[in-house]
């Protein structure tokens, strides 16, 4: 790795004494332009193969093929045998803590929150929102697969990329065009999309940052395409003519871990620089070596970078990652030399062997198994066999594999994998404990990864979404009309803190989630008999909170547009009464209520509490069941009612049964003079 650094820090030397910052190329002319660009990518090409060389080695040794047999896989003449002592026996470790850390990090879901930067309502309401259409681009583009890759890839080649870009033919068919299709006036064969966000995975191979020493100092970085020629003519008609293939071009095929020759092939270069200080907006160029297909302003109003970046190791004054199987791949190496080693000697002596001067028997009567080994003497033939292995080798070996282990933040509990000696399950909890929290800067980086994402993506969202593409509805769908009432797709840009949540409340075991669903059951009346089999019958917990939380929703969304002088219908029958009043009467007991909501609004929030106590009030007089959770209300009601009869726990409606005292001519009888009562009309 000592090496690769010195490379690493003689390019840096050599590219910052050679270019000029690209704000002084701005204002030339595109044929300077164009040579600054050249210029620059090629000194990051050239520095970049070192770099390169060890990212293929490291995806050689994920594959678990070594260098030997990659040289002749590549010589299509080789037809020779294969010989035992010329063949390396390869255990690959490395695939294995690989999948084992990144299985560890795929279990972190990716589960953002955006959260307002005040308390005002608008910004609430638009951070509720957000937070919808963050999980409809999460779904829609696979964000659980895509950091499970991104994790892998960062593995193996120290660092991966994900790109955050605007795919104007996604989506579905713009309202516009519809109306217009159906109209006769638009061709339905030329179909108009209403675009939405792409994620796409990149190589760090196909992206090359500006040489710094710290990434946050970076300001622009180039990503190489290789197009077909005759697609990109077709792309850019105007400059179709100085389109040109390349000779000699190769790619780097990842199922063959080979370079293969392309033809009719042309290097496109993307080119993007973040608004800074000297260039605030930002810059974006499309070329070839022979020409500028298009350029212009930063495409996103974000100004940044248009990637997410995840590495494995940070080295100081490092720009880019490097991976641990820099680390690890000697000790593979030799782990693979010993298992060889082991293998060729079991091969050697796994058959005895008969020692004899030679002539001291016919060979011919002799058993093919066995080898015979002669020699000059007078010794009598024996039978002679050896162990083929001293047990220090084994030792060694098996050290080896605990000091990958341990390098890599990996240990057998892991793999599942049980210590000797250790069978309680809270010692087996702690040592998984133990091994999260080793992984806590993995787990910190993985959550940041997760923030950006969304950052980046409801940034984008933010530039493209439009009003009248009928988009929103769709994500946010009809039960939540109410948070897009006061929306705009320009909330969007406003500055939200995006809290990345690595936890659930939600168990992951199927009779963990059974268990919730009994306990929910036990604390609410919202589950039947039918309710409570089909939810058990998929463990669905998620449902059975909504079923709890839905009534909350509603109440708490009635307080906000209340505030917010919208209308909000009043009480209904069918609506889980105490749910609503216990959310309005913590609401009203708030600074914010108290101090900053106008006596006008205030008045109509009191008016809706006065008309949910009087529903709550009626509906004691039909149900038992309902006016004893009333009865656990203590600070019902808030208003005066002329008619209120204070409720009745159940067992004070026991003993007003056993007493056959008619409802309501005991009004506010405490429970001990209920019970003396009636132990007085028993004793006579």
């Amino acid at each position: 790795m000592s090496d690769f650094l010195d490379d690493l820090e003689v390019h840096n030397l050599k590219y910052e004494d050679s270019k000029k910052p690209f704000y002084t190329q701005v204002k030339k002319s595109a044929k300077d332009r164009l040579m600054w660009l050249n210029d620059v990518i090629q000194l990051l090409l050239e520095q970049g193969e070192s770099r390169t060389a060890i990212q293929r080695a490291n995806l050689r040794q994920y594959r678990g093929q070594s260098q030997q047999r990659m040289e002749r896989s590549r010589d299509a003449n080789y037809r020779g045998p294969i010989a035992n002592k010329t063949v390396k026996f390869v255990i690959n470790h490395l695939h294995d803590l690989t999948e084992t850390k990144v299985s560890q990090m795929a279990k972190i879901k990716p589960a953002v929150q955006a959260m307002p930067t005040n308390d005002e309502h608008e910004d609430r309401e638009s951070a509720k929102v957000v937070d919808l259409i963050i999980k409809h681009l999460f779904n829609l583009n696979n964000v659980d697969d895509l950091a499970t890759k991104m994790q892998r890839g960062a593995r193996i080649f120290g660092e991966m990329f994900l790109d955050i870009d605007w795919d104007p033919a996604k989506g579905d068919l713009h309202p516009a065009f519809v109306q217009a299709r159906d109209a006769g006036i638009a061709d339905p064969n030329e179909p108009l999309m209403t675009g939405d966000i792409c994620a796409k995975l990149r190589y760090p191979w196909r992206k090359y940052l500006q040489r710094k020493f710290d990434f946050n100092d970076v300001e622009y970085y180039f990503d190489v395409d290789l197009v077909p020629t005759e697609d990109l003519k077709l792309d850019y008609k105007g400059k179709a003519k100085d389109i040109k293939s390349e000779d000699e071009i190769s790619e780097y095929d990842l199922e063959s871990l080979t370079d293969r020759q392309l033809e009719e092939t042309t290097v496109v270069y993307t080119f993007i620089h973040k608004g800074t200080k000297y260039l605030p907006q930002g810059y974006k160029c499309k070329f070839t070596k022979d020409v500028i297909l298009e350029e212009g302003e930063h495409p996103f109003s974000h100004k940044g970078f248009n990637f997410v970046r995840l590495t494995d190791l940070d080295i100081p004054d490092v720009l880019n990652g490097v991976s641990k199987y820099e680390q690890i791949g000697p000790m593979q190496n030799m782990y693979d030399n010993l298992s060889t080693l082991i293998a060729k000697n079991i091969y050697l002596t796994a058959h005895a062997k008969w020692m004899m001067p030679k002539g001291a028997a016919k060979l011919s009567q002799l058993g093919n198994d066995n080898t015979v080994v002669e020699f000059q003497g007078s010794v009598a033939p024996q039978m002679a066999q050896v162990k083929p292995n001293p047990r220090e080798v084994y030792e060694f070996r098996a050290l080896l594999k605990d000091e990958m282990q341990t390098i890599f933040g990996n240990h057998g509990i892991s793999r599942g994998e049980i210590p000797k000696g250790i069978e309680a399950s809270s010692a087996l909890q702690f040592l998984n404990e133990l091994e999260t929290q080793r992984a806590t800067t993995e787990i910190t980086k993985h959550g940041y990864m997760i923030k950006e994402i969304a950052r980046k993506m409801t940034a984008v969202a933010g530039d493209k979404y439009d009003t009248e593409d009928g988009r929103m509805v769709r994500i946010v769908g009809k039960n939540n009309q109410y948070s897009i009432r006061s929306f705009d797709v320009a909330h969007l840009h406003k500055s939200y803190d995006y809290r990345f949540d690595n936890t659930s409340g939600i168990p992951e075991t199927t009779a963990g989630r059974h268990q919730r669903i009994l306990d929910m059951a036990q604390r609410s009346q919202a589950f039947t008999p039918e309710r409570l089999e089909e939810l058990l019958d998929v463990g669905n917990t998620e449902k059975a909170t909504s079923l709890i939380t839905e009534s909350i929703k509603a109440a708490e969304t009635e307080n906000e547009d209340l505030v917010a002088g919208r209308y909000v219908s009043p009480p209904e029958e069918e609506e889980e009464h105490i749910s609503h009043w216990e959310s309005h009467s913590k609401f009203m007991q708030s600074r914010h209520y108290k101090e900053d909501i106008p006596a006008e609004l205030k008045a109509k929030m009191k008016e809706h509490t006065y008309w949910t106590e009087e529903a709550i009030m009626a509906k004691m007089q039909m149900n038992g069941e309902f006016e004893a959770k009333v009865a656990t209300l203590t600070n019902f009601p808030l208003y005066y009612h002329e008619n209120f009869r204070p409720a009745r726990s159940r067992e004070q409606q026991a003993l007003a049964a056993q007493m056959e005292v008619p409802q309501g001519t005991i009004p506010g009888q405490g429970l001990e003079e209920m019970k003396a009562e009636a132990q007085a009309r028993r004793d006579k």
